[in-house]
């Protein structure tokens, strides 16, 4: 089928999926005001793959197939930009704000896809789930979420330890059509709005918790399958005062397993410990690529908001902010050139594909210029970032005529820059912005975590030999 439209993917939602929040089962998740504006925003997206001016940028040819750039596993260069350029889109169109959007979990379904003669080392047919299942969501232009971590357990345990086996996720029988599983796994980001999910454990497993090491994919809609929400900002949100909130709340869930059906055919891991720890950093080539190009985006969005107000206020000449855009600018240049070093030493992987070179100091690098991007801009607006006159006070008979007179500054219109002050206010002040500066620090795990992965797989054998020529020659003369 050709790469899906917005209307295509509206259907998709209304599958019979179970959706809870605050109690309530949400019947009908694209009208609900809670999904609309993200349902929206990823609709647009979808019919963007077919206007004339885009058709080239987010589609192509695979196999006398078309499908979006998201699931090209590229073998040239060429086809690597050719993804970048594809996830440009995605990120300008959701200011950067949108972790989850769909080209995030394509990347992983394509490192499926290079990574499945390794699944089949054990077993053959789990090399052929994963090439099946990654044609599967190439073919109908899927959405994906993954679902990587266990939740509220006794962390001094091990999975075989707990008082209630239950609380991770693990098998608790065969069938012939394949694994019943049960438990938590969280935290589903964008799973409400997704097509389905990737599932797999975020932790080692130990030998005898073969139970607990598993791979596989599941439908939104699985019987059994309950999905949790937290808070829905966009439910009440005014898009005049939280315009972000508004568009691209992709809310994160956590994923109930009561009894569950994994078909067989959508198994890639079973039980096994070595592969289920290996899994997501041999998935996640694309991936993190992805990631890379869309927080770069969102860096370059805090720029232009901070450009704007000091323009519009008078102080784009001031010497403090000029220091403080000049910072976010260089945050913004530093991963401009991860992300071109990343494809200058681009590698052919096992699979025969062409992989960018990232790294955890790329990743670092990220997670700390986005959280002094928060306080920047913040520094910027003072309190300003407090709202309290908005765009949407404009037309009422009452208030309009003070907060039209008041609240322009120097500014085109008041209206613009109302405007302004809710997109800065929304970066940095509301719900949406605290839980998605949470998101850029932890959502590849803990800062700690890439510091030791890179102090463990760094070469300093260079520079430690360096330094003994140099302790030597000197001791010599």
């Amino acid at each position: 089928m050709p790469l899906r439209t917005g209307q295509q993917y509206i259907d998709s939602l209304r599958d019979g999926r179970r959706i809870w929040q605050g109690g309530r089962r949400i019947e009908d998740v694209p009208s609900h005001p809670g999904f609309a504006g993200a349902t929206r925003t990823l609709a647009d997206l979808y019919d963007l793959q077919h206007d004339p001016d885009y058709r080239g940028l987010m589609g192509t040819t695979w196999q006398n197939e078309q499908i979006s750039y998201s699931y090209l596993p590229p073998r040239t260069m060429e086809e690597l930009l050719a993804k970048r350029r594809n996830v440009e889109v995605w990120a300008d169109r959701t200011f950067g704000a949108m972790g989850r959007f769909p080209d995030f979990c394509a990347g992983l379904a394509v490192g499926l896809l290079d990574a499945s003669e390794w699944l089949g080392e054990v077993e053959p047919r789990y090399c052929e789930n994963a090439r099946r299942y990654f044609e599967h969501c190439a073919e109908f232009d899927l959405c994906l979420t993954h679902a990587l971590n266990d939740q509220f357990y006794d962390r001094t345990k091990r999975a075989s330890e707990q008082n209630d086996p239950d609380l991770m996720l693990h098998v608790v029988r065969e069938t012939a059509d394949g694994p019943i599983v049960r438990g938590v796994r969280a935290l589903a980001t964008l799973a409400p709005l997704s097509d389905e999910a990737l599932v797999y454990p975020n932790r080692p497993r130990d030998k005898d918790e073969l139970d607990y090491a598993n791979a596989f994919a599941i439908p939104m809609n699985a019987p059994g399958l309950t999905v949790i929400c937290r808070d829905l900002y966009a439910e009440h949100a005014d898009p005049e005062r939280l315009p972000l909130t508004a568009r691209f709340d992709e809310v994160d869930a956590t994923l109930v397993f009561d009894d569950v059906l994994v078909p067989w055919e959508n198994v890639f891991v079973y039980k096994d410990p070595i592969r289920a720890a290996q899994l997501h950093g041999r998935i996640n080539l694309w991936a993190s690529y992805s990631t890379l190009i869309r927080l770069l985006t969102r860096l370059e969005v805090f720029v232009g908001v901070a450009s704007l107000l000091t323009e519009w206020s008078g102080r784009d000449k001031d010497r403090a902010e000029q220091v403080r855009i000049g910072q976010l600018i260089a945050d913004a240049e530093v991963l401009r050139a991860c992300l071109q070093t990343a494809e200058r030493e681009a590698y052919p992987t096992r699979g025969g594909f062409l992989a960018p070179r990232t790294s955890p100091a790329h990743r670092l690098h990220g997670i700390e210029a986005s959280d002094r991007a928060d306080r920047l801009l913040e520094d910027i607006l003072t309190s300003s970032v407090v709202l309290t006159g908005g765009a949407s006070d404009l037309a009422s008979p009452e208030i309009g005529g003070y907060v039209e007179r008041f609240f322009k500054n120097q500014a085109p219109s008041t209206k613009e820059h109302l405007r302004l002050l809710a997109v800065a206010a929304d970066l940095v002040q509301s719900s949406f912005a605290s839980r998605n500066q949470l998101y850029e620090r932890l959502q590849s795990g803990e800062p700690d975590q890439h510091r030791v992965r890179l102090a463990a797989g760094y070469d300093r054998k260079p520079a430690t030999e360096r330094l003994l020529r140099f302790i030597r020659e000197g001791m010599d003369r």
